[in-house]
Formats: structure tokens, sequence, C-alpha cells
């Protein structure tokens, strides 16, 4: 509940990420937060979730932490994106506590409470706070039990293992290697600032890249439109082009089937019965997003082309793809749509318009894949 949010936030635009306690830890400390909440008794009592948040504190937090601002609807609509958002904030604060506190974990937990009511963390054993960081300190202990005594530098966690993998790849500009580094980073720590950003970052030089790799040498009939705009120009596609519409797909399945849920991309690349199945109020996009769910890819990558037909403004095409997908609904994996296998799909290519673009695509068996989900 308290009232300023200091250098946690402002540290959030920063590029590399700090060590950090353990994700226990700062988990049992948020759950004891929530319950040690002062409960006023009204409903309408100008505080959010069941974490007691002043209003102003919940558009910062969620910017700093997902890289977008959440209405207080949002906010208290989803439990599992309020627990992260805070996690986020109080990762960093237990950290400095911690240090502040000559490394005595009990202090350091009762100065992070004092901090989270107060903004002031020396306020820990004064008037009114010195209770409050007491109860949440006891609550704190009853969700861990028995552990091991906090670390301000543990050992290198798999999120930190996948940042740096990220960090050296986007040096190397390996960015495909580094945005798949980056999300499982994500993946391990949801919400998280640092992995947030660098997607962005990695994101905007690969659509830079694909931009300007698309742009003609020499001026043509297509000139000056733009390179993401078109899946592959008019003619008889052949099985380059036909690969390289794959590899959009692919690319954009993380944007398509998770947050932002992009119809502008379904636009550009899909048509047909494809389309129609992701689009509709009955789709895919609309299921994903009123089960609080998405997808989340790791590799992806096309191994071979098996088959090859273009017929006009038709062609199908049949390629081995690895890919490694994980399917979360509220904030847990749903392992039934989840896996990492490479498999036999059948794409069906059609051109509409003068543009290429994917009418529909199955596994050869007749899986439809990420559509399965409402089926």
């Amino acid at each position: 509940m308290h009232l300023s949010l200091k250098a946690v936030i402002l540290s959030a635009v920063l590029w590399f990420p700090v060590q950090a306690q353990s994700s226990v830890q700062v988990s049992a400390l948020v759950e004891a937060l929530r319950q040690a909440a002062p409960q006023t008794g009204t409903k309408n009592d100008g505080l959010y979730s069941d974490w007691q948040i002043l209003p102003a504190n919940i558009p910062r937090w969620s910017k700093g932490c997902t890289g977008q601002e959440l209405s207080i609807a949002q906010f208290e609509a989803s439990p599992v994106t309020a627990r992260a958002i805070i996690e986020c904030v109080m990762r960093d604060v237990v950290r400095d506590e911690y240090r502040a506190s000559g490394k005595n974990e009990s202090i350091a937990i009762r100065r992070a409470a004092a901090w989270w009511m107060t903004g002031d963390p020396q306020r820990y054993n004064s008037g009114q706070t010195a209770p409050y960081t007491q109860k949440v300190l006891s609550f704190y202990q009853r969700q861990l039990g028995s552990r091991q005594p906090l670390q301000v530098e543990p050992q290198q966690s798999n999120y930190d293992r996948h940042m740096q993998i990220g960090y050296s790849a986007n040096k190397k500009r390996d960015y495909q290697t580094a945005l798949i580094s980056f999300r499982r980073a994500l993946a391990e720590r949801p919400g998280d600032t640092y992995a947030t950003q660098a997607i962005r970052n990695v994101t905007s030089r690969l659509q830079h890249r694909q931009a300007t790799s698309a742009m003609p040498t020499q001026p043509s009939a297509n000139q000056g439109v733009p390179a993401q705009s078109a899946s592959v120009q008019a003619g008889t596609i052949t099985q380059v082009q036909a690969v390289d519409l794959i590899n959009k797909w692919l690319q954009a399945k993380q944007q398509i089937f998770a947050s932002p849920f992009d119809r502008q991309l379904v636009g550009q690349l899909t048509t047909g019965e494809l389309s129609k199945n992701l689009v509709q109020p009955s789709g895919v996009m609309a299921w994903l997003k009123n089960n609080q769910a998405y997808y989340r890819f790791g590799v992806q990558k096309v191994e071979s082309v098996e088959r090859f037909v273009a017929n006009g403004n038709k062609a199908t095409v049949e390629v081995k793809v690895t890919e490694d997908r994980t399917l979360y609904r509220n904030g847990k994996v749903d392992a039934s749509q989840t896996d990492f296998e490479t498999r036999l799909i059948r794409y069906t290519l059609q051109s509409v318009d003068g543009s290429w673009k994917i009418a529909d695509y199955k596994t050869t068996d007749g899986s439809v894949l990420e559509r399965a989900v409402v089926q």
C-alpha cells in the first residue's frame, strides 16, 4: 500500500538485470503482504486488490514491470497478474533491505514491509508500523517453514542463464537466438522488466532487419510497398518464397497467440479458413483472451521441405518444423497443449490481391495445433 516506488521502477529502463533474491522467498513475502493487508471493512475504501494498493501505484507499477500500463479494473481482474507485478516490485526492495540490515533476514523482511506500508524502511520498528512489520514477518515465516537462509546473491538461476545467453547473442547480432532466450527468461519470471524490455529491443531489431532485407535493390512495380504488408508479391510462388512466408508466420505467432493478440499481423499473413478461425468471435484469439491464456514459443525452425507444389494462385508445401510451444492458462502451464517436437506440417497458400498468404495449416495427421484449444 506504500506511497512511493523508489528506484525500483526507475531502474526498469536499464538494459542489464541485477541479481535478485530467491523467487521462493520473494513470493513468500508477497503472500505475507497479502495476508497482512489492512481490512477496512468497506468495499469502496479507495484501495484495490487483495494487497490493498493505492490506485496511483497501479499504472506505474504495471508499466514498469510489464511495459503495459494497466487500468485498476484490469489489475483487479487478474490476481495472477497482480501478484507477478508485486513480486517484480518487491524483488529489488528485498535485496536492498537485506544489505541495509547487515544480512539479517528478519530485519530485512520487516524493513521491506515498512517500505511497502509507509515508503520508509527505517520505520520498521517505530510506532504503529512496528506491529504491522512483525505481523508480516510472522506470515512470511509460516510461508517458508524450513528453508535455506535468505541469500543476497544466490546461485545462477534459469532466468539469469537465459538472460545472459540472450545478451551474448544480441552482441553477436544473432537476434533470433536472443529473442528465444529472453522469452524463456520471461517465462521463468513473468512480468520481469528487463526481459520484457529486452524482447522489445530485439523484436525491433529483427523487424528492422526484415524490412531492410525485403526492400528491392532495383526499382520495380512493387517499389514503396511496405515490407511487412506483403507476404510474397504477385506471380507464381517459388519454394524459397513459400518457406520465407512460413518463417514470417512462425515469428508472428508470438504476437498473435499472446498479448497484444495482433489482428493486424493476422490480416497481413493469413486468409480464408485460417484467418476466420483466428479472429471470429468464437475463434482462437478470443478464446485465449477470455480464458486468460496465451502461448509462449521457444525454438521455431523449418528443418526441411518435404513437398512443394504451386499452381496459379494456390500452393501447398509440406515442411518439417521444430517448435517449442507452451500454453499458459491463469498463469499455469497447460500440459495438454505444450510440447517441443518436430512435425510434418502442411501449409496451404493462396494469392489474394497480389499477395501470398497462408490459408490453412495443420499436421499431416490432421492436428490443427494452436487452434485445438477451441476444438
